[in-house]
């Protein structure tokens, strides 16, 4: 089959995105099965040098709608996303790679609902693959866009061919919310790449006085809950450290202001406890796994997640993992044997959590192998390329049938 895939950035290296490195498993472990894969890049970053990769083909505005666009940025203060620009370059681009070789299958994100500008541009069924949707991973306040993104989306999984989730539990809510009975849909986990043993996180090889977070430095990445749950632990461990690797987006605070990493610590920890807290930044994707492998623990902390990457990441290398009871996560693995739960948003209780595994080494030297076990059975990219390969010959069957008959 010839697979075309919609991603927000492009290449995965630079992009510290979920989408991106979805897009980026799955292709190549497509790829390795026989597939010819293509990547539709809606902000490809810097000189890409990816033959696969295809770059969105906007329509050219006339002069009334240049005029148009400018008083709709100037009213909605320059937040005004184009749905339509963007969706009909999204089309042009599809379109553009059918006409080098037709494409079987195209699977996009239900991001701003572009998905739906797709439908019937080509003989290709349109899968949209959830990694939200907007009305789930938001964080309060909905403003105007925000409801209309959410009626956008709601469009595009409704007219979609078929759709494909992480987890059924997701499935059920997107269907109940948005009232789309899926014609075909299918569940099952984002591929995560499995590491050789020789790479995997050891007990000898690791800082026992060390806990990692990865992730943005935002509401909806739980960090604050992090910093709390870390300052609880911390109180009665002197020489306990956070390591934090992530885009610093900031946390709202009660006045509305959203304040930064440095401003948001000072403001609500002692500096006892700012002190021991490295906060690095965006790091490149391939330093992440030295900082996982130093790590005695990696936790996560989101109020919400589709399917947490920064938590299978980490199993999949043996590391000792504590994470948020998320759908995508509780759906395939058990608490206390392959990893550690907290509900989102109780930083007492992550803080707990923590502790189990700073207070007992061979307890997390477990956990850190058995979560690996289950890395490899569930989430490797050739298990899940082979049910994403019968589901899209599914669509595609389905497609073709539904073609014959109008013919």
């Amino acid at each position: 089959m010839r697979i075309a895939f919609l991603t927000p950035l492009w290449p995965p290296s630079m992009a510290q995105n979920g989408i991106a490195t979805y897009v980026d498993i799955m292709t190549r472990a497509l790829e390795r099965r026989g597939h010819e894969c293509l990547v539709i890049a809606m902000w490809p970053m810097g000189k890409v040098d990816d033959p696969r990769m295809r770059r969105l083909l906007t329509p050219q505005l006339n002069g009334a709608e240049k005029l148009l666009r400018r008083v709709r940025h100037k009213i909605e203060g320059g937040r005004s996303f184009d749905y339509n620009l963007f969706g009909q370059g999204v089309a042009n681009a599809l379109i553009a790679a059918d006409r080098e070789g037709p494409v079987d299958i195209f699977e996009a994100e239900e991001s701003f609902g572009l998905a739906r500008y797709c439908v019937g541009a080509t003989g290709a069924p349109v899968i949209l693959r959830a990694h939200g949707p907007h009305y789930l991973v938001h964080q309060p306040p909905f403003e105007r866009s925000d409801r209309r993104r959410d009626r956008k989306e709601g469009h595009a999984f409704r007219e979609a061919h078929a759709a494909s989730f992480p987890s059924t539990a997701l499935r059920d809510a997107v269907s109940s919310h948005y009232g789309a009975n899926f014609p075909l849909s299918a569940a099952y986990p984002n591929p995560v790449d499995i590491a050789p043993a020789e790479e995997c996180w050891t007990p000898d090889g690791c800082d026992r006085n060390t806990i990692l977070f990865v992730g943005r430095f935002d509401a909806v990445k739980g960090a604050d809950i992090a910093l709390k749950a870390f300052e609880i632990v911390a109180q009665t461990r002197p020489d306990l450290r956070l390591v934090m690797a992530g885009a610093d987006h900031g946390l709202r605070g009660p006045d509305g202001a959203v304040l930064k990493f440095a401003d948001y610590a000072s403001a609500h920890l002692p500096p006892s406890v700012c002190e021991r807290i490295d906060f690095l930044g965006p790091v490149p994707r391939e330093e992440i796994p030295r900082l996982r492998r130093r790590a005695l623990i990696n936790i996560t902390a989101s109020r919400f997640e589709t399917f947490s990457y920064a938590a299978v990441e980490a199993l999949a290398l043996g590391a000792p993992t504590v994470a948020t009871a998320t759908p995508g996560l509780t759906e395939y693995l058990t608490d206390g044997e392959q990893i550690l739960f907290a509900p989102a948003g109780d930083a007492q209780q992550l803080a707990q959590q923590i502790e189990r595994c700073v207070d007992d080494h061979e307890f997390a030297a477990r956990l850190g192998v058995k979560g690996r076990e289950a890395a490899v059975r569930l989430f490797s990219p050739d298990a899940i390329a082979e049910r994403a390969e019968s589901f899209y010959g599914d669509v595609a069957d389905r497609a073709r049938g539904k073609q014959a008959a109008l013919s």
